[in-house]
């Protein structure tokens, strides 16, 4: 039987057909497979301490921002009060017995001068994303909705850089400063509503400022008169809960 040279075309086709196919079934080798996966993953590792250091500034900057939105209500509570928020609730008719930053916090929302728990947040090892649940007071700024310590005694007459806030505190001790969560930084609003930032030290639990002397010394030293002006009633650090505070 003799074939066309159409045939003949039709013939080769098919055969192409069929080489493609099994080309196409036997699929990647266990070598290609190895050498993919292995070129994923260094780029995985490359790429992972980029992303959690912007991840981090992102951090720092959202505190930031949440601190200059809370130097505004403090203004405002100054001007009304003549002190920021207190621990008594004697000197400004709150109903709220303090007991730690939340519940500090929580006085803002009593006197219908914020609605959202968003501005108190801070990303910390130990906290959350706050629910916007506020339907009675006490859901408001729940435990763990906090990410800011705030330092109490303090009012608009202190030095302009008198620190008011601060973040991020150290969980395992409430008193100390987290050196991993803003990426080795730390922030925290003063008194004439600027938000300072600088590094916290090698040992990742005190965060420095320099004196008026060019010393390096303790934003959380509250015995320092360059820092806190006159410290007749000593300020003091309150934790947001969920951070375990120790016993002096």
């Amino acid at each position: 039987m003799q074939f066309g040279k159409t045939d003949i075309n039709i013939q080769n086709k098919i055969h192409t057909m069929k080489m493609t196919k099994n080309k196409l079934a036997k699929g990647f080798t266990l070598v290609e497979l190895l050498v993919v996966i292995a070129i994923i993953a260094a780029l995985a590792a490359l790429s992972t301490p980029v992303v959690l250091k912007q991840q981090k500034k992102a951090s720092l900057a959202e505190a930031i921002n949440n601190q200059k939105q809370i130097g505004y209500l403090m203004k405002d509570w100054d001007n009304q009060y003549g002190t920021y928020p207190e621990t008594v609730n004697t000197n400004d008719g709150s109903s709220i017995t303090v007991a730690d930053a939340n519940t500090l916090f929580r006085k803002f929302a009593e006197f219908s001068l914020v609605s959202s728990e968003e501005v108190f947040y801070a990303k910390l090892n130990f906290n959350k994303k706050p629910d916007g649940y506020t339907a009675a007071l006490t859901d408001f700024l729940k435990a763990g909705e906090c990410g800011f310590g705030y330092i109490t005694n303090l009012n608009g007459s202190k030095p302009a850089r008198c620190p008011v806030t601060i973040a991020p505190l150290d969980a395992a001790t409430g008193t100390a400063l987290d050196g991993e969560a803003f990426g080795g930084s730390a922030a925290y609003l003063c008194v004439d509503g600027s938000v300072q930032t600088g590094s916290i030290n090698l040992s990742g639990v005190t965060f420095v400022n320099q004196g008026t002397a060019g010393a390096a010394v303790s934003v959380l030293d509250f015995t320092n008169t360059n820092i806190y002006g006159d410290v007749t009633t000593a300020p003091a650090l309150l934790s947001p809960s969920g951070v375990t505070v120790p016993t002096p």
